[in-house]
């Protein structure tokens, strides 16, 4: 669902953006949902305007319902090995510092 949509149905006010923002952040940090997508808002004409939003969905929606499972399968050290790996990959002149930060906050 658009992040649109979500705020729409969880009646945020404009004014409440950055606890609705927040609240995102914090179901994200806790894996409860993720980003899977983009959608721009429809008008009543069925038009697309303005910026896409991020569309989210569950975790277990997006990589499967057994990801739990895997990830239980997984020791600590073995997955902030492979973050830090993957953090390379994407940007080989990281700093181990910012790494070190970006896995535990």
């Amino acid at each position: 669902m658009p992040s649109h949509n979500i705020k729409r149905l969880a009646g945020f006010a404009k004014e409440e953006k950055s606890a609705f923002e927040r609240g995102l952040v914090e179901l994200q940090m806790k894996m409860f949902i993720t980003v899977c997508g983009a959608q721009q808002k429809i008008s009543k004409k069925s038009d697309a305007y303005g910026m896409p939003s991020s569309m989210f969905c569950t975790v277990e929606h997006f990589w499967g319902s057994d990801v739990f499972e895997r990830v239980e399968k997984i020791s600590v050290d073995e997955a902030r090995d492979a973050i830090r790996e993957q953090v390379l990959r994407l940007n080989p002149i990281a700093e181990e510092k910012k790494i070190v930060k970006f896995i535990l906050g």
